[in-house]
């Protein structure tokens, strides 16, 4: 009897041991440590030629890290630095972008290119001491999409929850509306009675790491905003599909410095507002804003804004903008 022999039939727990090294060595060649691969190339070659010899179904050290976070590299949100301000029209997504009055800073872009690649999401944010005073939702697409997944951007319009509605006549290759909405801010969470407009202000993609970037950086938001809201859907020139482009004006009813808002919160909603008359007064200078608004984002879809500044009644937002 060898002296390997008599070793194995006495020390169990060498055998375990034994039984222990070789599976975890089998296991390092089959899903191997990056860092190991990166350090030594010759491994990295082997354990490179073992996956390409194991069965179809056999998970690599990639496709199991894949499984875990399949969508995760194909979702792009990025936070440009806050520093940086814009004023008047800057570009996006190929178009114009008229921004309301103030200073505005950039505060996330985000892309998905699980569902829907063809389409930018970037959010602008202006204050005064500390508080919100405007928060710019923009969306648009860079390369057309079925007419079909526009339908949200549609149904935005079209809300009986909406303090108002209006739309440019349908001549079958474009549709056109604006409209405003009461906003309600609860535990920095954006809620409104606007099915469509619910679902693009509680999107878990670019929403929840906007606020939270906001508010960790000591930014306030007050407890109600309104948006203006326009949308234009255009059948494309390049092919089939549409384009479209949409942007939302969270504007701030509260006075500079403040998150106190007139009224109460059961005034905003349009059943509400005509209980009081500073808050209707706010909702009518929101609806008037945005008429003068609309022409100048059209002209910007179109990239033909005037190079000139924009016109001050068209820029002051009734919230406070400096």
């Amino acid at each position: 009897m060898s002296a390997f022999t008599r070793l194995w039939q006495r020390a169990p727990v060498w055998r375990v041991a034994l039984f222990t090294a070789g599976a975890c060595s089998v296991f390092s060649v089959i899903f191997p440590a990056p860092w190991l691969t990166s350090r030594l190339p010759a491994y990295a070659k082997l354990t490179s030629q073992i996956s390409h010899m194991l069965p179809a179904g056999a998970p690599s050290a990639d496709s199991s890290e894949d499984a875990l976070r399949p969508d995760e590299d194909r979702r792009t949100v990025s936070a440009p630095p806050m520093d940086a301000q814009f004023e008047g029209t800057l570009s996006f997504a190929g178009r114009q972008l008229p921004l309301p009055a103030g200073k505005w800073h950039p505060l996330l872009n985000y892309q998905d290119d699980v569902a829907h690649g063809e389409i930018l999401t970037s959010l602008y944010v202006r204050s005064e001491q500390g508080i919100v005073t405007g928060l710019l939702v923009a969306q648009a697409t860079t390369q057309s999409l079925p007419i079909t997944d526009t339908q949200l951007v549609q149904d935005e319009c079209h809300s009986n929850f909406n303090f108002m509605s209006e739309a440019l006549p349908q001549d079958g290759t474009h549709t056109e509306c604006w409209m405003t909405s009461p906003i309600r801010v609860v535990n920095n969470v954006f809620l409104t009675s606007n099915p469509a407009l619910q679902a693009l202000l509680g999107s878990p993609m670019f929403i929840p790491p906007a606020v939270q970037r906001l508010t960790g950086m000591g930014f306030d938001l007050p407890p109600v905003l309104v948006d203006a809201g326009w949308n234009r859907i255009e059948k494309s020139k390049s092919g089939p599909g549409v384009d479209f482009m949409s942007v939302h004006m969270l504007t701030s009813p509260a006075e500079a410095g403040s998150k106190i808002v007139p009224g109460a919160p059961e005034n905003w909603s349009r059943a509400g507002m005509s209980d009081s008359s500073a808050v209707s007064d706010f909702v009518r200078r929101t609806n008037a804003w945005l008429r003068g608004w609309s022409p100048y984002l059209r002209q910007g879809f179109d990239s033909k804004l005037p190079d000139t500044a924009l016109p001050t009644t068209v820029s002051a937002d009734p919230a406070f903008h400096g």
